[in-house]
């Protein structure tokens, strides 16, 4: 562990320990779900009343200031979606220098930017950490990362400034980071020597870039196994086989545990020993969307703390398998199984192989584009399907092919493909991968 590592540790331990009594607080479920709506309550009419973007759905909505009950609730809030979000979003101006911006593309395909007030990133720790710590997983631990990073792609002063940042902030901390994007035999080799070299507690990585690693690696899970690692936790998608969880976790040695949750939401739950995923309720209430058809067990999360943009029966587009114990009042306190999106690895004609969640982050913040399909023809490059007002400008498709030819010099030339609709899955969404 390094020094910045420990203090940091010290520094969350009295918030950890605080918020590990209030998850374990409740005595029932039934209880649980009470205290949820009072912290919904509490949280909205704080949200209403310092974002403009709470009191625009309030209006666009007609919601109440506080609910007598999730039966109210769930009547009077519709299932919100990225779509009607931008609705909201879209009238309301806001100077504030409090607020910040994160973006999001998403399996999806579907570019999300949206408010934050910086307190929100803070509280979404306390889940990661409380996910971790039942894994026996510490803030000062070291760990090694099979990782993407948007910013990472940035170009001028800016970039530069937050490469070196990165770069400071991985030795500080005890970070090895291998590249996601990066996905041939030679970079899982190499990204092998580093992990053994470096002696990681732990691993993270994206699903199907953990299990590409996982079988290039197989033959030095011996090796692997000396370091004693105490979890990989997979995370971002599915993973792209029945067998992947058993492979990773042969090859690293270590149980596999899969982080659930999306970049609006924060973890929302970490799966357990038994394969469920207890919810973390004090901060999220997951519940269903109920109906008939594909979409009826499709998750809706609402946020349980104040935040610039809340989310209210926000739909994430995965499905769920759940008991009739696990819901108390709509309230979902454990889910059985997520039937998630997987993100697919790409081969380029020059043999290479990139994650898919490249291009996610090289198009996800180009604000004239509504939403994106990566076409895939065989034997040819990549190419971008868009649905947009009008044609990209000149300055967004350069910048897009300037980000894309920092993954792979082949894709400076990526073709662009204005269309009126992307066509959708039968459970309604956009995938974001498409191969003819």
């Amino acid at each position: 562990m390094t020094l910045v590592a420990k203090l940091r540790s010290n520094r969350l331990q009295a918030s950890l320990s605080a918020y590990r009594q209030r998850d374990a607080a409740p005595n029932s479920p039934a209880e649980a779900a009470d205290m949820q709506l009072a912290d919904l309550n509490a949280a909205w009419k704080e949200s209403l009343a310092g974002s403009p973007w709470a009191r625009a759905i309030a209006k666009a909505e007609n919601l109440p200031d506080r609910f007598a009950s999730w039966a109210e609730f769930d009547a009077r809030t519709p299932v919100m979606d990225k779509k009607r979000l931008r609705q909201s979003l879209a009238g309301v101006e806001s100077s504030s220098d409090k607020v910040q911006w994160r973006a999001t593309g998403g399996s999806t395909g579907e570019p999300f930017n949206f408010p934050v007030w910086p307190e929100e990133g803070q509280i979404s720790g306390l889940d990661i950490w409380l996910g971790r710590a039942r894994l026996d997983i510490h803030p000062d631990d070291p760990v090694f990362l099979l990782w993407g990073h948007a910013h990472l792609l940035g170009t001028g002063v800016k970039g530069a400034i937050n490469k070196v940042k990165r770069r400071a902030f991985d030795r500080l901390l005890g970070y090895t980071r291998v590249s996601a994007y990066a996905l041939t035999p030679a970079d899982l080799a190499a990204g092998c020597d580093r992990l053994l070299a470096r002696k990681p507690a732990y691993v993270i990585g994206y699903s199907s870039a953990l299990d590409r690693f996982a079988r290039h690696n197989s033959e030095r899970a011996g090796d692997i196994a000396k370091l004693n690692l105490r979890a990989v936790i997979a995370t971002a998608e599915g993973f792209p086989r029945s067998d992947s969880a058993e492979v990773v976790s042969r090859t690293f040695g270590a149980p596999v545990i899969m982080e659930y949750g999306a970049v609006e939401t924060g973890p929302l739950a970490y799966q357990d020993h038994d394969g469920s995923y207890p919810v973390f309720h004090a901060h999220h209430r997951l519940s269903l969307r109920g109906g008939e058809g594909p979409a009826a067990n499709e998750i809706l999360v609402t946020s349980l703390y104040p935040r610039a943009l809340p989310l209210m029966r926000y739909a994430l587009g995965d499905l769920a398998e759940v008991a009739p114990g696990d819901i108390e009042q709509g309230s979902l306190m454990r889910l059985r199984r997520v039937v998630g999106r997987c993100n697919d690895v790409v081969i380029l004609p020059n043999a290479a192989v990139v994650h898919s969640e490249a291009f996610t982050h090289c198009v996800r913040d180009i604000p004239e584009l509504d939403a994106f399909q990566v076409v895939i023809d065989e034997g040819t490059w990549p190419r971008i399907r868009y649905t947009a007002s009008a044609d990209l400008p000149d300055s967004a498709v350069s910048e897009i092919r300037r980000r894309l030819s920092l993954i792979d010099r082949g894709m400076e030339e990526t073709a662009f493909e204005r269309v009126d609709d992307i066509a959708l899955s039968m459970a309604g969404k956009h995938k974001m991968m498409a191969r003819n």
